[in-house]
């Protein structure tokens, strides 16, 4: 439990956990005062050792003791040099929220430079991951958040060489098995909790370690871990001043129905990998060339529309095997690109956008995967399980009667873990920053939702030009879930938020690049309605060819 008043009362302690009203509170509260006045901890090595020797002062603790965070000098030093004993010592802020094991300088490598690293448990469950270089700290700290289902630290290490101090967490539990989401409060550390808690003891060790205030606070995120970002944003606008979320799983009432019936199509009418390679074939060859250029790239895919597909012209004639796609494969592409509808005919889940069938994200959702048990899976396939384990605290849910058309509201029992608001003007008012980026060609976290909650956003901030001063959107073509795919997505978001939130240049455009060594191109991406254009002359493989425009 993270104190952060300087007071230790169970009252106190009950304030900063639960800082949103939700339907786990009662449930999690009883845990939390059963965990409190309990004594046992088991953690891992030198932490484990810690806590038994807190558990037995914990009465004397409740009634005075100190938060980490008023522990450490606010008084800037310049120190060029940051000893080994100095990052040894960080242990010391271990008390009844953190468990710190002594942290250990790691010298620099060819790409890393030497850094004191410190690894924590908060909460005996949450482990957090703090790195930090030992010459030429910016003054900044950059949070990483994790996609999936968490269970891992994420990248501590890519922006050390920058000056950066870095940090991530594993939200409290380990690996991306879903059963830690049948305990209520383990579920609450992954729904938001975890972050926000890590985020607290990172700034706390930072500081303690430079003895310095952390000038600027970032955080980036792709996924889930977008997720993560903007519910940073929402439910904790004083975290960070700048949040960089790449294709946020906003709602999983919206996520899993979709890909659960995805599933019973495939299973029905299975594509394959040949009719991923003739679908993607087919949408190329209709919808390239609509932006002027030939590159591989369907630069806007709405225009790309089933209607203009003709799926219809790919169905097998009698007698053949190969080329073509029976009526059953043919019911299930129509089915992955125009989304779940309800029974009205109102988007439930909006569809994946043509264009980079054949790229990698239909096959690893689609097709059974190693990423999953023994095999037997898609990524798809599993979500009927998950879903079953989130909801296992709700008696009356019956996975195997549940139907992702009519009976999706019943999710709103994980409303919870969702971006539910589209009010962001705590983090306005704070001089927050918000750069979210997006692949138009994303499978599993289609490119409508980004839209629709920019359209949101600039309904409940004050219109497209104020919402402007602090969230921007850039839809990046062909970009398929977070990274790769057919077109230009090697971009540098870090640079950008960092001129935004210090200097108070807003990014126009974004120079990205595409994957391939032998045949790489550039391209502008464009805050988002704009869309990059060709100019009509000049290299189309180069950025500086086109130009930000509205369609």
């Amino acid at each position: 439990m993270l104190i952060r008043s300087g007071r230790c009362g169970l009252a106190s302690i009950k304030e900063v956990i639960f800082t949103q009203n939700d339907e786990l509170i009662g449930d999690v509260i009883q845990l939390a005062n059963q965990k409190i006045i309990g004594s046992s901890m088991e953690l891992r090595g030198y932490t484990k050792a810690i806590f038994i020797t807190l558990s037995l002062c914990l009465v004397l603790a409740l009634v005075a003791c100190e938060s980490p965070l008023s522990r450490y000098s606010s008084t800037p030093a310049n120190k060029s040099n940051q000893t080994e004993q100095q990052c040894r010592n960080l242990y010391r802020l271990t008390d009844l929220a953190y468990a710190v094991e002594p942290g250990r300088v790691f010298p620099a490598t060819e790409s890393i430079p030497s850094h004191c690293k410190v690894r924590a448990v908060i909460n005996r469950a949450i482990q957090v991951e703090v790195t930090m270089p030992t010459n030429d700290w910016n003054g900044r700290m950059m949070f990483s958040t994790v996609g999936g289902g968490a269970g891992s630290i994420g990248d501590i290490t890519s922006l050390l060489s920058r000056g950066f101090a870095m940090a991530s967490t594993d939200t409290g539990h380990e690996s991306q098995d879903m059963n830690f989401m049948t305990q209520p409060e383990a579920l609450l550390d992954y729904g938001y909790r975890g972050v926000h808690l890590a985020t607290q003891f990172a700034k706390a060790t930072i500081q303690q370690y430079y003895a310095a205030k952390i000038r600027y606070a970032y955080l980036q995120g792709c996924s889930n871990g977008g997720r993560a970002a903007m519910l940073e944003a929402t439910r904790f606008p004083d975290d960070y001043d700048g949040i960089i979320a790449g294709a946020p799983l906003f709602g999983f009432a919206e996520f899993v129905p979709w890909a659960m019936q995805a599933a019973r199509h495939q299973a029905k009418n299975p594509l394959t990998q040949a009719s991923l390679d003739l679908l993607d074939a087919n949408s190329r060859h209709v919808c390239d060339a609509l932006d002027g250029v030939e590159d591989g790239v369907i630069n806007d895919p709405r225009l790309c529309t089933i209607k203009a597909l003709d799926l219809d012209k790919l169905t097998c004639e009698e007698g053949e095997q190969t080329g073509c796609l029976s009526r059953g494969q043919i019911q299930t592409a129509q089915y992955i690109y125009q989304g779940l509808l309800d029974q009205n005919g109102n988007t439930v889940a909006p569809g994946v956008m043509p264009g980079a069938e054949a790229a990698g994200d239909w096959a690893m959702w689609m097709f059974p995967s190693d990423l999953l048990g023994d095999g037997s899976q898609s990524l798809n396939d599993s979500m009927a399980a998950s879903l079953a384990t989130m909801m296992r605290r709700v008696p009356s849910f019956d996975i195997g009667q549940f139907n992702p058309v009519t009976d999706y509201a019943q999710l709103d029992e994980l409303h919870f873990m969702d971006v539910s608001t589209a009010d962001l003007s705590e983090f306005k008012a704070g001089g927050g920053k918000l750069l979210m980026y997006q692949g138009w060609n994303d499978f599993p976290l289609r490119p409508e939702r980004a839209i629709n909650y920019l359209h949101k956003v600039q309904s409940e901030n004050g219109g497209v030009e104020k919402t402007g001063d602090f969230f921007r959107l850039f839809m990046v073509p062909g970009m398929i879930h977070c990274a790769t795919g057919p077109g230009a997505w090697m971009a540098d978001y870090v640079d950008p938020i960092v001129n935004w939130t210090e200097k108070n240049v807003a990014p126009n455009q974004i120079n990205a690049t595409s994957q391939s060594k032998s045949n790489g191109f550039s391209r502008p991406l464009c805050v988002y309605p704009k869309l990059a254009h060709y100019d009509g002359k000049g290299d189309t493989s180069k950025a500086s060819a086109y130009h930000c425009e509205v369609n």
